[in-house]
């Protein structure tokens, strides 16, 4: 179910701060994360050698690690080079090292095959917002849900549950426009277009006049950004959403005045990672920026975010426990209107996994 020839997000670069080694299990693989004291970054197996300590318990030795338990130290290439209380070193005493790198605010890890030639085109480039000094608000915020990640993934496709599960944020009429998609590539006004990518689906809603009927959060935006209480007068809403697997979703949300098209837009950026952890857990990475505001708007939004995780998350967890170790589609479910897109992506992530099987 992991398709392993990708780049994942491993951590957020503050968690790897002051000589911290990060400990992660990423797509069933324990991984031990730091930077070096010249900045390199490291990703080791998170198992010495000797008796299997995990490295992510030891400390940054230069740019390497020496292990907790007996104090072998390894280079960042893995290799043992001190071993104390002896002079020779086992040939066999290797730490497995994985390709890491740091773009667009995140630390990201190679977990797949030919890892020398690890292609970072995999990257959503979609993400640049995220690390971008110009968008304001970009904190990092990490979640572990027990739920495998292609149900995270649906969700966050089926815009219309957040009429049932987020009313007080982003559940209006709008979410409807979604049962009705249709095959395009422009904005439509009181519909919603999408496009499906060989490694990418794409979709687009409108509402040039978006007024009560809509989520409540896109009239606060303009309110805002604007110096205001509340935003009584319709907008013009779009939302664009970009999914590139195997796990990666982006929403640009951009909001006007009704009818003013030469305004400058109120944007807001919300990325989304449900990251494999294991077959029936996922690391959910979540980041919003904005170009509006300053600092001091921060803790609202990270509250906010926090808000609508705990809506999803027991209805998430709660799929996965009546599901065990099935994946949702071998149970036969019925389909609706709006099931479309997510079973495009389960089609590309299909694709994927049976090239990789091939290349095997």
């Amino acid at each position: 179910m992991f398709i392993y020839n990708a780049w994942y997000i491993a951590a957020e670069p503050a968690e790897l701060n002051d000589g911290r080694i990060v400990g992660r299990v990423l797509l069933g693989k324990r991984i031990a994360l730091y930077r070096g004291d010249s900045g390199q970054l490291v990703a080791f197996e998170d198992a010495c050698p000797h008796r299997k300590a995990p490295l992510s318990l030891g400390t940054v030795v230069g740019d390497g690690v020496r292990c907790a338990y007996h104090g072998a130290e390894f280079g960042a290439d893995g290799r043992c080079i001190k071993v104390p209380g002896q002079k020779a070193v086992p040939p066999k005493a290797v730490v497995n090292t994985y390709p890491v790198i740091e773009r667009h605010g995140y630390i990201w890890v190679w977990l797949g095959d030919n890892q020398a030639g690890a292609d970072e085109s995999s990257i959503p480039d979609g993400f640049w917002v995220s690390g971008e000094p110009s968008w304001i608000g970009g904190y990092g915020h990490m979640e572990s849900i027990k739920a495998d990640y292609r149900i995270i993934n649906d969700n966050l496709f089926d815009i219309t549950h957040a009429e049932f599960v987020h009313p007080e944020s982003f559940g209006g009429q709008e979410v409807q426009f979604y049962r009705n998609a249709r095959p395009g590539s422009e904005f439509v006004d009181r519909g919603m277009s999408f496009e499906i990518g060989a490694n990418s689906i794409r979709f687009r809603v409108h509402a040039a006049a978006l007024g009560d009927e809509g989520g409540p959060l896109w009239r606060s935006m303009l309110a805002q950004s604007h110096g205001e209480e509340e935003w009584d007068e319709p907008i013009d809403f779009r939302m664009e959403v970009i999914w590139w697997p195997p796990c990666y979703t982006s929403f640009h949300i951009s909001v006007r005045p009704m009818g003013k098209p030469e305004a400058e837009p109120v944007e807001i950026y919300n990325l989304h990672a449900a990251v494999p952890e294991t077959t029936r857990s996922s690391h959910y990475f979540y980041r919003s920026v904005r170009n509006y505001g300053d600092a001091s708007m921060n803790a609202a939004f990270i509250d906010a975010a926090s808000f609508v995780f705990n809506q999803d998350k027991p209805i998430l967890e709660g799929q996965q426990e009546v599901l065990g170790e099935r994946d949702l589609l071998q149970t036969d479910p019925i389909s609706f209107s709006g099931d479309r897109l997510p079973l495009e992506g389960r089609r590309i992530l299909e694709r994927l996994l049976a090239a990789e099987r091939v290349e095997r």
